[in-house]
């Protein structure tokens, strides 16, 4: 957090601030009026907290020196610099427009026209700033101001460096600049001069033409490795209506070793204006016979071959060869897509014209200029073609028909094999035991059942094949709800064997009550899940994911549907209800503000606000049954062995205060010890019988006895901790005993299957497969 406080209403060096306009954790930029002059200016502010930070201070200032030393209308103004009331500032111009970043975001694909109209503009700010020695480090679309006339403006100097003109490079021993737009020699902390700007220029203009970043990785160090090792990306394979000539120049500026990029950001700029002159000639003549010579000496010609048969034309022109010095143009011209490597310096050798009329030469300014590149649609209009559109079309049509049915095949076949893996595994249960108990007990089964083994490798392998799965664009955003679809169906199979598999008839009966509230929470939580797990969301997918978290919590709190209410007294309980909203919190903090490379902490914190509002849901019954056992234990009377009486009188002979579980803590040995679980069951059912006549049922006395063994046998520990598998369990337990009428299960395995094949089908359709 930016510990800077609001300065709104205050004064700062003659500037009467008016409003925060950007806050971050160097400090604040605020929007003021300058007094003196009547004009609107921005402040920067240096964060108090980083006052007495002589490393932030210099890096401040820095950016005022740095800017202070430049006049040009690519690069914002410095009016004044200094310390006031305790806070570092700088006053500089207002501008009044947007980043080119978030112009980007807001219109998603920008004309290349406009695109290099803006960086033009900002290789001359940084031609400007090259001259005074000075390398910006952080050249990035957030870093370009476009103002409404839509002339760009560098800002941020902040971590600018001055070159050794002696040596035409400056040192660095620390990473700076942005991953994403960062030089290899930068990232390196080699020396650097100018052209570690010019590729972040290159990998700039790579983003704003394609929308997608040069390089992505799974952290800072993952990009900026690709930066140092990966071959150049082409973005004419991503943007197909961006000129050869324009891709070859990106890769240029982009290329590893700064000797092969081009040198200084004036030449790029007048490569630029070159291949666009060019390009407006070649688009207005079109196949005319006129050919283009791009000499470095002189201004762009155009050569016209000349036609005998018109007599007025053939005076016409000799008369104006007659007014000025006669040129030759070359015999051979340059290609209209030339190589990288030629671009920057192409020859214009003239060569001895035969002996034939002499072609007549005309300037540039003889045709009218365009004032933009043309843009891509107004090509496409001199060549309409329907092909593209058929053609992707058609790779739509038949991702679908292949795509579409395989996901429903493949998602069909996991739940054949998780809910037969389940029907033979549930042999295993044991109504007495918890939910997470019958689930796990299968695996360390003493004896498997016939095909079980089998069976468990069989699941196995469906596990690694749905991970796999992921690698299939189309399936990529179902990897969760496909984990969650054979979860239920091996539960379907566990738990309700002898139900009728996928019987739907008597569904809209039950459609409010708690059992198919569960199965709204386990669709809803998977659908929010899979949000979570996608590195750049939209703001829409933020706000439905943050929609799904909220229904979810509350789902959860509706499906555990005991009459007890929650435990609210207990402190413990109380810090798992608050943690549990603040998890939430978190979480939809991240899907909606944190939407970028923000995958673990939202998947992780719905995850525990569902579970902590689950457990806040049941802790009443655990509390409840809590108070009931200690009771029990109270009046049963267990006799404990010679030894741990000679252990309970040493205790009390050293002023230990022996506790009534001191018999299990010890060595657990007491009458029960050697019983078998069948006697032991009988000797609890005397016991209980005798101090609590006709308080227990036949459904909760075996349940108290189960408590009661762990006790004995466990301690007091183990029996809390079967009390909570069975209060957590307990909406499980009542879910798969009404399953068996309502198949609650059936229809939750349909709702799964749908909502993944719909969620296939999207991606296909929309396109989501190729983000």
């Amino acid at each position: 957090m930016n510990n800077t406080p609001s300065l709104v209403g205050k004064e700062i060096s003659g500037c009467e601030i008016l409003n925060k306009v950007a806050e971050g954790g160097m400090g604040a930029v605020y929007k003021a009026r300058h007094k003196a002059l009547n004009r609107i200016v921005c402040v920067k502010i240096l964060s108090p907290a980083l006052a007495n930070d002589k490393k932030a201070v210099e890096l401040f200032l820095t950016e005022a020196r740095a800017i202070a030393e430049l006049d040009h209308p690519n690069i914002v103004n410095v009016y004044n610099v200094g310390k006031e009331k305790g806070y570092y500032f700088i006053v500089m111009s207002f501008i009044e427009g947007q980043t080119l970043s978030m112009m980007l975001k807001r219109n998603k694909v920008l004309p290349i026209g406009l695109i290099l109209d803006l960086f033009e503009g900002v290789l001359q700010g940084l031609s400007a700033a090259h001259e005074k020695g000075i390398i910006h480090r952080d050249i990035k679309p957030s870093n370009i101001l476009i103002n409404p006339q839509m002339q760009p403006k560098v800002v941020d100097f902040g971590i600018a460096k001055k070159v050794d003109k002696s040596k035409g490079s400056t040192k660095t021993t620390e990473l700076a600049g942005t991953a994403y737009f960062i030089a290899p020699e930068q990232a390196l902390g080699k020396d650097l001069d100018t052209r570690a700007d010019l590729y972040s220029v290159g990998a700039s203009m790579y983003y704003v033409l394609t929308g997608q970043f040069p390089y992505n990785g799974k952290n800072t160090i993952d990009i900026i490795q690709k930066h140092i090792n990966d071959p150049v990306p082409n973005p004419a394979k991503i943007r197909k209506d961006m000129p050869g000539w324009l891709a070859l120049a990106v890769q240029k500026l982009m290329s590893k070793n700064p000797d092969d990029r081009f040198q200084t950001a004036k030449e790029t700029y007048q490569y630029f204006q070159k291949m666009r002159a060019e390009d407006q000639l070649r688009v207005k003549m079109g196949n005319s016979g006129r050919a283009i010579d791009l000499g470095e000496e002189g201004p762009l010609k155009i050569a016209k071959e000349e036609m005998p048969t018109t007599q007025s034309i053939t005076k016409a022109r000799a008369q104006e060869a007659a007014a000025r010095p006669k040129t030759t143009s070359s015999a051979r011209l340059p290609s209209l897509m030339p190589s990288i490597n030629a671009a920057a310096d192409i020859p214009d050798t003239p060569k001895v014209p035969k002996k034939e009329p002499e072609p007549q030469m005309m300037t540039a300014q003889d045709v009218k200029p365009v004032n933009v590149f043309v843009p891509a649609k107004q090509v496409r209009k001199m060549r309409p073609s329907p092909a593209p559109a058929i053609k992707a079309a058609a790779t739509d049509i038949v991702k679908f028909i292949l795509l579409v049915p395989l996901f429903m095949a493949f998602a069909a076949g996991i739940i054949y094999v998780f809910y037969t893996f389940g029907k033979i595994c549930s042999v295993h249960t044991d109504l007495t035991a918890g939910f997470l108990s019958n689930l796990f007990n299968p695996f360390f089964a003493a004896q498997y059942e016939p095909n079980q083994a089998l069976m468990t490798g069989v699941a196995a392998v469906t596990l690694l094949l749905i991970f796999a799965s992921s690698a299939i664009k189309a399936f990529s955003r179902s990897t969760t709800l496909l984990l969650v679809l054979a979860a239920v169906s091996y539960m379907t199979g566990l738990f309700t064997p002898e139900a009728a598999f996928m019987d739907l008839s008597q569904v809209g009966q039950y459609l409010f009550t708690p059992e198919y509230y569960l199965c709204y929470l386990v669709l809803a939580t998977a659908w929010g899940l899979s949000l979570c797990w996608r590195v750049n969301r939209s703001i829409a997918q933020g706000v439905l994911g943050t929609a799904l978290l909220i229904f979810s919590m509350v789902t959860a709190f509706l499906a555990a549907h005991l009459s007890i209410p929650p435990a609210s007294q207990n402190i413990t309980i109380q810090v798992v209800f608050y943690a549990a909203l603040f998890c939430g919190f978190l979480s939809a903090y991240y899907l909606l503000v944190k939407r970028e490379n923000s995958i673990l902490f939202p998947f992780v914190l719905m995850v525990l606000g569902i579970g902590g509002m689950w457990v806040y849901a049941v802790s009443g019954l655990t509390e409840t049954t809590n108070k009931t056992l200690a009771a029990l234990t109270d009046h049963i009377k267990v006799a404990s062995t010679h030894d741990v009486e000679s252990n309970a009188r040493m205790e009390k002979l050293v002023g230990i205060k022996s506790q009534r579980q001191t018999f299990a803590e010890i060595n657990k040995t007491n009458e029960l010890t050697g019983k078998t679980e069948e006697e032991t069951y009988a000797f609890l059912e005397t016991r209980i019988n005798r101090v609590a006549p006709g308080v227990f049922n036949e459904q909760t006395r075996p349940m108290f006895i189960h408590f009661l063994q762990q006790y004995y046998h466990g301690g007091e520990n183990k029996m809390h901790l079967s009390v909570w598998d069975y209060a957590v369990s307990l909406p499980f337990y009542n879910f798969n005993r009404y399953a068996q009428d309502n198949n609650a299960y059936g229809f939750l395995i349909v709702m799964l299957y749908l909502f993944g094949v719909c969620a296939c089908a999207g991606t296909i359709l929309f396109k989501e497969e190729e983000l």
